[in-house]
């Protein structure tokens, strides 16, 4: 898969858990992408990222999102 955000090869499967998925994503995520990884919809993280309650980057208008930096939030959040 050429699209693919997170590193392939060197004999390792693909990591299951989400948190290491998004720790190991090397490139900036858009809404969709991260919205499949987390299993809500673009629209609730554009909400969040409206109440600046989720780390991203504006570039224009577009919002991009690190992969090591949603983990960290996530964590942080963990109940």
């Amino acid at each position: 898969m050429a699209g693919s955000t997170i590193p392939r090869g060197l004999g390792r499967a693909e990591p299951q858990d989400v948190l290491e998925r998004l720790t190991l994503s090397e490139r900036l995520l858009t809404a969709k992408e991260l919205a499949e990884l987390l299993a809500v919809s673009p629209k609730t993280l554009y909400s969040y990222v409206s109440r600046n309650m989720i780390p991203h980057y504006k570039i224009e208008a577009n919002v991009r999102f690190r992969g090591k930096d949603v983990a960290e939030w996530l964590r942080r959040r963990a109940a």
